[in-house]
């Protein structure tokens, strides 16, 4: 007599067989858990790295546009209102220029404004500390250079912002500049006067009934008005050019360097 299989002929899973299906299920989880999310953490990694390097260039181009309208001016009233300047250090920049373009109606704003770009440390929303490439604006150019203004971040996760300064004279990179002219009205009365005399000079050798004499003491004296004009002239030039280099934070601690050199047309105070 033949026995049936109970439960016809089917045998159920043992308690060991079940642990062991439930921790390889369990395993291979967690390795396609952790293998998303390295992705997911690279993936943003990445994004923030492109979001910064992207930040860096419209911020070097803001930059450069500015600093390309740098200027500092002999036009001031008796009672020193303002002061204009060109302050330029290995790390950060002070400098008024006329690229400011008013957004709004009636906000009292010309096209000059003074303004600085320097590196400050700063504390993000979840307690992170960084460095941040910030941007001083001081709509109204004061008695004040330098001084007060309204911050923003324009880029975060820098590591270094550096300046230098091309002196034409030298043919030399410089690691600073400065022009600060808080005396311009006596500065622009001094160079009328040293253009007053170059202008009877020229008549002088302009006259034909002066002779070759008259022609030798024009050009001599010509000489002397010109060193005259230079000593009054010196420290107020501005750069010729200045080169910026930006260093921001890449991948694998890998620094993503920028770099640019701005021309400046206006070297010269303004003076006529």
């Amino acid at each position: 007599m033949t026995r049936r299989a109970p439960y016809g002929g089917r045998r159920g899973l043992t308690l060991i067989e079940v642990l062991v299906a439930v921790a390889v299920l369990a395993l291979t989880f967690t390795l396609a858990f952790g293998v998303m999310m390295t992705t997911i953490e690279t993936q943003n990694e990445s994004l923030d790295v492109q979001q910064r390097y992207q930040g860096g260039r419209i911020a070097l181009e803001r930059l450069s546009r500015e600093l390309s309208m740098a200027f500092v001016s002999l036009h001031q009233a008796e009672d020193k209102r303002t002061i204009t300047l060109f302050r330029g250090e290995r790390d950060e920049i002070v400098f008024d220029t006329a690229a400011h373009e008013p957004l709004q109606r009636n906000v009292h704003q010309s096209d000059q404004l003074e303004l600085a770009y320097y590196v400050k440390p700063m504390t993000l929303e979840d307690g992170t500390r960084v460095d941040a490439l910030v941007r001083r604006v001081k709509f109204h150019i004061d008695d004040r250079p330098g001084d007060e203004g309204r911050e923003e971040v324009l880029v975060e996760g820098v590591r270094k912002l550096e300046f230098e300064y091309f002196n034409e004279v030298q043919e030399d990179w410089d690691s600073e500049w400065e022009v600060e002219i808080d005396d311009a009205a006596e500065m622009r009365e001094r160079l009328k006067q040293v253009q007053q005399l170059r202008d009877r000079v020229e008549d002088l050798s302009n006259d034909d009934s002066t002779g070759i004499a008259g022609a030798v003491v024009a050009a001599e004296a010509d000489k002397q008005i010109e060193g005259a004009e230079q000593d009054l002239m010196d420290g107020l030039f501005l750069p010729a050019r200045v080169r910026i280099r930006l260093t921001l934070d890449g991948l694998d601690d890998t620094p993503i360097v920028m770099e640019t050199q701005v021309e400046i047309p206006m070297t010269e105070p303004l003076w006529f």
